[in-house]
């Protein structure tokens, strides 16, 4: 069955659909905090590196297998290919779905641009998508290159902020958890709504890497200006978005089969480029606290 459980109390069962730099990163580190992870490509077999880097409890195959095999999804594929990573996925009937996008794309001039009205969000299309799992949004503020070096942050005070919102209180209890075991402490920024805050050119996008007591001030300055009604983010000049893109689909492989978990494995159809690029500016004069 799919929903086995790992015979550990506090490990959880997370498949990662977008094994690129945020997935990759992410699943590796909770592999070493204790929990099973499952990363997962069009490619498997190139995924054998990832899981031999990540070590016991990471395992690798299709989207469909990692989408069976979580209890926990990561949803992190490029935005212009969430459709077809949903198709490859299936429905993700009664899962908790991290959302990880920015809904960007590359326009005719080579910059990237948002890619969805202002009315909506990542975030909210992909819960209209998935009616039957809980969607969270979290990680879409964090620059791919510094999760590598979140645990090097021990202390609770010295520890980053990753954002988080949703409408289901226990799918964030489990996605704050996760944060946590990540290097990173976890702030509810409130329900799926507020997802526009955490998505480019959103407020909490926009504020990088910040410390607890700047997250405090930022949700503060976010909930008085709800109370005003000026909730939707206003930017005086449209950004160019080179610097922010989530994780693609990279190529990775196989090392155990998903069989062995309880799970039929599928085969895959296509999910999208697997075109990489640079995505954030410098670190530097980013860290607030």
């Amino acid at each position: 069955m799919c929903n086995e459980t790992t015979g550990e109390q506090n490990s959880m069962r997370i498949g990662i659909i977008g094994a690129g730099k945020v997935g990759g990163s992410l699943g590796k580190l909770w592999v070493r905090a204790g929990h099973e992870v499952f990363f997962s490509s069009r490619h498997p077999n190139r995924l054998k590196a990832l899981v031999e880097e990540a070590g016991s409890g990471a395992y690798s195959g299709t989207v469909a297998d990692a989408a069976c095999f979580g209890e926990i999804i990561l949803f992190s594929p490029n935005f212009w290919g969430l459709d077809d990573a949903l198709k490859a996925a299936g429905p993700l009937r009664g899962k908790t779905v991290i959302d990880v996008t920015n809904p960007l794309e590359w326009n005719p001039n080579d910059r990237m641009v948002r890619s969805l009205p202002w009315s909506t969000t990542a975030g909210e299309e992909l819960a209209k998508k998935l009616p039957d799992a809980q969607v969270v949004k979290a990680f879409s503020t964090i620059p791919a290159s510094f999760i590598p070096h979140a645990f090097f942050r021990p202390a609770q005070l010295q520890r980053l902020v990753v954002f988080y919102c949703g409408d289901h209180r226990l799918s964030k209890l489990a996605v704050d958890r996760l944060i946590a075991d990540s290097g990173f402490v976890g702030v509810d920024a409130g329900s799926l709504r507020l997802a526009r805050e955490l998505e480019a050119p959103g407020r909490l996008y926009r504020a990088g890497l910040v410390g607890i007591v700047e997250a405090r001030r930022l949700l503060k300055e976010i909930a008085d200006s709800a109370q005003d009604g000026l909730l939707v983010s206003r930017v005086s000049d449209q950004p160019a978005f080179a610097a922010t893109a989530s994780s693609s689909f990279v190529s990775l492989g196989t090392t155990r089969s998903i069989q062995e978990r309880g799970c039929p494995a599928q085969r895959s159809p296509k999910i999208i480029s697997e075109a990489e690029y640079e995505e954030e500016p410098s670190l530097k004069a980013r860290l607030v606290f």
